[in-house]
């Protein structure tokens, strides 16, 4: 009965706490920090305006951590490491939160592509369209390679989560081959991201918020120019890779907690 009470009032502080905390956190960062900030990017920094707001975005998830910090505990490995730019930024996807996790990396200028369902929530909409995030589903294939192979181009990364959706139980599910075709078409390496815990602490298919440990790994880039001599074979093979050093991750990370 003591455990149970203990538990709920854990509950009651995390929810309370930490939703209070990310609306204050949201509603600060919207009415006085955002367009000052913007400006900065924009004029002083010489940013284009799409560049302007992925560091904005960047800096809100920065402040993001260090609430996460407050309520739950970090185990952040190699996340201070530059990585090469550009790159494709591919971790594994348990809850909504895991976009917010990348703000554990020092890469600011990120187009994130993802479904279309996140760009009709409200007030983040907005800002995602004008961070020129990929929606996955616009239908146009060529169209989404195309604008991809710009981005990369112009030299921000890309991040994108290869299952498509977050797993409801914590395990991978299979990776789709987009992230590496292009990376196969454009030469720009792979960057795997280990996280665990995310699913915990905010379930796919709910919005109470459960004690978690959370970490966070940044493996190695994959090149791939190591796989060019498979011919049509290389981004099936590069996909495999990538999925492997993450399960391998993802499994070093689960037997320390046990």
């Amino acid at each position: 009965m003591r455990h149970r009470l203990s538990y709920a009032l854990k509950l009651v502080w995390l929810n309370t706490g930490f939703y209070g905390g990310l609306i204050i956190l949201t509603a600060v960062s919207i009415v006085f920090i955002s367009f000052p900030a913007l400006c900065l990017f924009r004029f002083a920094r010489g940013f284009d305006k799409g560049a302007a707001m992925r560091n904005l975005v960047w800096l809100y998830g920065r402040a993001w951590t260090k609430l996460l910090a407050f309520f739950v505990p970090l185990k952040l490995e190699n996340c201070d490491r530059s990585l090469p730019t550009p790159c494709i930024i591919t971790p594994n996807h348990q809850s909504f939160f895991d976009t917010y996790c990348f703000a554990f990396m020092p890469e600011r200028n990120v187009v994130f592509a993802v479904r279309a369902w996140p760009f009709r929530i409200p007030f983040y909409g907005p800002y995602m369209r004008l961070a020129g995030y990929l929606n996955t589903e616009s239908g146009n294939a060529e169209e989404i390679l195309r604008r991809s192979k710009e981005i990369l181009a112009g030299g921000a990364c890309i991040g994108v989560f290869p299952e498509g959706t977050r797993s409801p139980d914590g395990k991978m599910r299979r990776f789709h081959g987009g992230a590496f075709h292009l990376a196969v078409l454009t030469g720009v390496p792979v960057v795997p991201v280990c996280m665990e815990g995310t699913g915990i602490f905010l379930h796919r298919d709910g919005f109470l918020l459960r004690p978690a440990r959370i970490s966070v790994k940044v493996l190695d880039p994959v090149h791939p120019r190591d796989f060019t001599e498979y011919g049509d074979e290389a981004p099936l093979l590069l996909r495999k890779t990538v999925k492997a050093h993450i399960q391998k991750a993802l499994d070093e990370i689960r037997s320390e907690c046990q």
